[in-house]
C-alpha cells in the first residue's frame, strides 16, 4: 500500500495486473468487442539474448491496423492453446519504437510502438529452463484470436545465469520463519500483509504485530515469537466516498504506545476515484488514485482503533485537491514513529505531481517536487503539530485542502532529504546515538543493484548513503522455485526495552512480505529473519 512503498504499492499493482492479465486475456469481453475492421494479430520472435544481469526475448507484435500497442504473453513448452496447453511464464507490452519495415506489416503509420523486450528472470528461468518458448500477441479490438507470432517453439528458455554478487557484509543470521502465512493463517481472502510489520506491547504486557491490509488484524502473543494471527478486526476502512472525510480505504501502518492504552495509528488513506464515479473510466485505478494521511486511536491497548470525526481525523497531505485522472497524487507516511528526547520523529513520500511534470523542455513543473521528507512533532496526541524540514529547521506545516482556500501552497510542500527514498522503517540504536532507516528497492537506482539497503543519522535529517546489506538475487537463490516479489521490510527486536520496539541491538529480527506473483495478489508471507548489524555501526563510526 505505501509510498517507500507509494513506489513499492506501484510495482505490486503492476505485477497485480498482470496477473489479472493472464486469466482473462484470452477470454475477456473486452476481447469480444465488435470491431469489423480489426486485423490478426501478427509478430516475430526474433531471439532470446543476455543482456546485463539477466535473458531477454525481443521482437515485434501488433494487430493489423491498430494504431494501439498490444501485450505479448509468454509460455513455457506449448502455446496457449495446445492440448495439453503450456504454462504461462511472464508477460509484457510490445510498445517499444519499431523501423518503419515493422509499421508496414501493421498496416500502421510510420512511428509506431510495436517492438518488445520482454524480461526473463532468473527466478523464473529455474523452472522453465529446457522447455520450448511461445509468444502470444493479445488482440485490443474485435473478436480475433491471440495468435502465436512467427518463431514460437523455435528457441528455448535458457538456464539461470546469476550475476556475480556485489560485496556485502555478513548479514543473515538465521533462517526465515513464518510469522503469518496466508494459506496457513489468513481470516479471509483478503486478510493479507500489506504494509511494514510494527508490534508494540499494550497495557498487559501483550504484544500486537501488525502488517496492515485495509481491514486490519493484529498477531496476538507474549513474544515476537509465539504471536499468532487473530481473525478480530481492529479496524475496517469505512470505504466513505467523499474525498473530504478521508475515510476511504485505510491502512493502518503507523503506530505509536503512548501510556500501554492509548496507540496513535497513522493512516494510509487511499481515496480510490474509479469506485465512487470519480474517474474516467473503472480501469484507470493509478490514475485516479489519492493519499492523504489519517490519525486514528485506540483507547484499549490496541484491540480496536476509532477514527476522529473528520477534518479532526486529518494528519498530512498536499495542498491540492483531488483531480480526476491526474494521479497518483498524494504523500503517505510509510515508516513507523520513533522518539528521542521529546521528539517524535517519522517521514512522508509522495509522486512528483502533477504526472510527467519536470524541469524537462516542454514538461510542466511540478507542484510537488516528490521524494521523502523528515517531519516530526513534541505532541504525538495532536496531528495538526507535526511539521516537515524545510532544509533549515522543522518549519513546514500541512494545510488540508479541503477546508478553504490556501493563499500560498508552495509554503506547505516537504522537500526531499537525500538518502532515504524507498525507506520502511525507522529505529534508534542506543549505543551509537543513530536512527537506521531499512530500504528496500525491486529495481536498480544509483545506490547499487536491487535489495536490502540500510542508511544512519545522528539527527534524522542528515543520512549516511545507503549502505547494501543483501541483494534480491542474493534473496532469490535462497527460495525455491517460484515466482516470487518481495516487499515490507522493517526491523523489530526482542530485546527492545521500550513498548514501541523502536530501539535496537545488533542482532534484530528483519521482517519481510514475500508475494507468490503466479497466486497473486493473496498468496503471501510476513517472514522474520535475524540478521547482524555489527557491520553498519563500524561503518557508521568510522
Amino acid at each position: 500500500m505505501h509510498v517507500a512503498a507509494r513506489k513499492l504499492k506501484l510495482y505490486r499493482l503492476f505485477i497485480a495486473v498482470a496477473i489479472v492479465g493472464i486469466h482473462f486475456a484470452f477470454n475477456s469481453p473486452a476481447m469480444q468487442a465488435q470491431n469489423v475492421h480489426a486485423g490478426p494479430v501478427t509478430g516475430v520472435i526474433d531471439g532470446v539474448g543476455f543482456e546485463g544481469d539477466q535473458y531477454y526475448v525481443h521482437g515485434w507484435a501488433c494487430q493489423e491496423g491498430q494504431r494501439g500497442s498490444i501485450d505479448v504473453h509468454i509460455y513455457a513448452g506449448h502455446g496457449a492453446n495446445d492440448k495439453p496447453p503450456g504454462t504461462f511464464v511472464t508477460a509484457d507490452a510490445a510498445n517499444l519504437p519499431n523501423e518503419p519495415a515493422v509499421d508496414h506489416e501493421c498496416h500502421d503509420a510510420d512511428g509506431g510502438r510495436h517492438r518488445f523486450r520482454i524480461a526473463l528472470p532468473n527466478q523464473l528461468l529455474r523452472s522453465f529452463q529446457s522447455k520450448a518458448l511461445f509468444a502470444h500477441g493479445i488482440a485490443i479490438a474485435g473478436n480475433v484470436e491471440n495468435t502465436l507470432l512467427a518463431g514460437s517453439g523455435n528457441f528455448k528458455l535458457p538456464a539461470p545465469r546469476w550475476p556475480p554478487d556485489p560485496p556485502t557484509p555478513d548479514f543473515l543470521d538465521g533462517p526465515a520463519v513464518a510469522a503469518f502465512d496466508t494459506r496457513k493463517d489468513s481470516c479471509e481472502q483478503i486478510d493479507i500483509p500489506d504494509a511494514a510489520a510494527r508490534a508494540f506491547r499494550d497495557y498487559r504486557g501483550t504484544i500486537h504485530l501488525i502488517a496492515s491490509h485495509y481491514v486490519t488484524r493484529a498477531g496476538l502473543g507474549a513474544t515476537l515469537e509465539t504471536v499468532k494471527h487473530n481473525c478480530q478486526v481492529v479496524y475496517q476502512s469505512p470505504k466513505d466516498g467523499n474525498i473530504a472525510d478521508f475515510s476511504d480505504y485505510t491502512w493502518l501502518n503507523s503506530f505509536y504506545n503512548v501510556d500501554g492504552k492509548q496507540i496513535v495509528a497513522l493512516g494510509h488513506m487511499e481515496y480510490h476515484g474509479w469506485e465512487h464515479s470519480q474517474c474516467a473510466g473503472k480501469t484507470d485505478t493509478i490514475t485516479c488514485w489519492y493519499n492523504v494521511q489519517t490519525f486514528n486511536l485506540s483507547e484499549d491497548g490496541g484491540y480496536h482503533f476509532a477514527r476522529p470525526k473528520p477534518p479532526e481525523n486529518y494528519f498530512l497531505s498536499l495542498p491540492y485537491k483531488y483531480q480526476v485522472n491526474q494521479g497518483p497524487e498524494g504523500v503517505s507516511v510509510d515508516a513507523n514513529i520513533v522518539k528521542v528526547g521529546n521528539w517524535y520523529y517519522t517521514a512522508m513520500s509522495g509522486w512528483p505531481w502533477p504526472p510527467n511534470c519536470g524541469s524537462g523542455k516542454g514538461q510542466k513543473p511540478c507542484l510537488n517536487p516528490g521524494g521523502t521528507c523528515p517531519v516530526r512533532t513534541a505532541n504525538i496526541l495532536d496531528p495538526s503539530s507535526w511539521r516537515g524540514w524545510d532544509g533549515k529547521g522543522f518549519n513546514v506545516a500541512f494545510a488540508d485542502p479541503y477546508r478553504g482556500p490556501i493563499a500560498n501552497s508552495s509554503a506547505h510542500l516537504c522537500p526531499q532529504a537525500p538518502n532515504i527514498e524507498f525507506l520502511t522503517g525507522f529505529n534508534y540504536y542506543p549505543a551509537t546515538h543513530l536512527f537506521i532507516g531499512t530500504q528496500f528497492t525491486p529495481v536498480e537506482t544509483a545506490y547499487g543493484p536491487p535489495g536490502v539497503y540500510f542508511t544512519t543519522s545522528p539527527d534524522f535529517v542528515h543520512w549516511s548513503k545507503p549502505a547494501l546489506a543483501l541483494t534480491m538475487n542474493q534473496m532469490l537463490r535462497r527460495e525455491p522455485e517460484g515466482n516470487w516479489s518481495y516487499a515490507y521490510f522493517s526491523l523489530i527486536d526482542p530485546r527492545s526495552t521500550d513498548s514501541n520496539f523502536m530501539t535496537i541491538t545488533d542482532t534484530p529480527y528483519l521482517y519481510y512480505v514475500r508475494s507468490d506473483v503466479d497466486h497473486g495478489p493473496y498468496q503471501r508471507v510476513l517472514f522474520r529473519q535475524k540478521i547482524k548489524l555489527n557491520w553498519l555501526m563500524k561503518s557508521s563510526n568510522r
